[in-house]
């Protein structure tokens, strides 16, 4: 039986992940909860995307670096790939953690919280909303901050952190995110420009072109 990866085709958390299998050639299917709404919430009733699962093997992800590690360590072919990416020293390894969950938890939500009210994705509220960009500039700027001296986010070449981090950054680059708001970022614009061509990635971002202009709030 196939392994198969649940996504919701909005969801940013599932990047990677499908790229990943994809890079990897593994033997699963990404399937859209929307069209098996009623079998993807028996089997994961918080209804998490990612979630992988293969009922015959006994196989039941969820949550985001979990599913990306299984997806490394299951279909990479080359031990010194996997190190790689996932890190060759206890330090390293913990520095991509770090990062990784970083970007699909904290950075993410803030992202999520500041940027989706003004793209019409989540309700605008004019007293609220001040407060979600004081939040999302704290964040943005610990990358921005580490970037200026780091070629990418751990070591000298890319791993799942720089994955992840871009695959967060996305919402952003693609909806908010435009020239003069890279002015003021151009170590993060940098980082992410160069590290969406990687092949891990460069499937998915190719031929998504940064945002033209800021989204305003509604009025």
């Amino acid at each position: 039986m196939t392994t198969t990866l649940y996504y919701h085709p909005i969801y940013i958390r599932p990047i990677v992940a499908m790229c990943l299998a994809e890079y990897f050639k593994a033997d699963i299917q990404n399937v859209d909860i929307n069209t098996v709404m009623g079998e993807f919430t028996k089997d994961f009733p918080l209804h998490q995307c990612p979630s992988l699962i293969n009922k015959e093997t006994g196989l039941y992800l969820t949550e985001t670096i979990s599913i990306q590690h299984y997806i490394i360590k299951a279909f990479c072919k080359d031990p010194e790939e996997v190190k790689k990416l996932l890190g060759s020293t206890i330090l390293e390894q913990s520095e991509i953690l770090r990062w990784d969950a970083f970007s699909v938890s904290d950075f993410l939500n803030r992202e999520v919280n500041y940027v989706e009210p003004l793209i019409g994705m989540m309700p605008y509220d004019a007293d609220t909303h001040p407060k979600a960009k004081e939040q999302f500039d704290v964040a943005v700027q610990i990358f921005e901050d580490h970037l200026k001296n780091h070629q990418f986010l751990v070591g000298d070449h890319v791993t799942l952190a720089d994955l992840s981090g871009v695959s967060s950054f996305f919402l952003g680059f693609n909806y908010a995110f435009d020239e003069n708001w890279s002015h003021q970022y151009p170590s993060i614009t940098r980082w992410y420009k160069e590290v969406t061509k990687s092949p891990y990635v460069s499937n998915f971002f190719e031929g998504k072109e940064q945002a033209k202009t800021f989204p305003q709030p509604p009025k």
